[in-house]
């Protein structure tokens, strides 16, 4: 059995509500990636915050975080978290498709990829997307315009073989 390898699941939240946020693409992309390649483990900016079920568009920055009492939504706990999940996972993911304002937040976490020199997946539209900018466009490895590409090209990077 190949040694444990891990995936962080960036891409836009804000203003997306906490079920898009959490079992959308990323719930997609862990269940395949858990049926090709069961070694490898996903990780999502959204686990272990239910609390936030039944809200309909996500903040990442002002007064909305400071009305959620609890450490892990707090600007320092998203930031420190996501952070150490970006440098401590052998492989970030990237998605962009259907974007429809600019992500910050999944900017930077590619910015601090790069600083660790992470393998990178970006999936975006071939034309047209709001992120289609040099530091993001070209600050990878591979770049896709669908999930399940994506999720190939992950199993292959992170299952050892001949």
């Amino acid at each position: 059995m190949p040694s444990p390898k891990s995936i962080y699941l960036a891409g836009p939240i804000t203003g997306l509500s906490y079920g898009v946020a959490r079992l959308g693409w990323r719930k997609t992309f862990s269940d395949r990636m858990a049926e090709i390649a069961p070694h490898v483990e996903c990780f999502s900016p959204m686990r272990a915050k239910e609390f936030l079920d039944g809200q309909q568009a996500l903040q990442c920055s002002g007064e909305d975080l400071d009305k959620i009492n609890n450490a892990l939504c707090r600007p320092l706990g998203i930031l420190a978290r996501d952070s150490n999940d970006v440098a401590e996972r052998d492989l970030i993911v990237a998605n962009f498709l259907g974007a429809d304002r600019v992500s910050i937040g999944t900017v930077w976490e590619l910015g601090h990829a790069a600083a660790f020199r992470k393998k990178v997946i970006v999936i975006m539209e071939p034309t047209g997307n709001l992120h289609d900018h040099i530091f993001v466009t070209h600050n990878y490895g591979w770049r896709v315009d669908n999930l399940e590409e994506a999720i190939l090209i992950a199993a292959s990077v992170l299952t050892p073989g001949i």
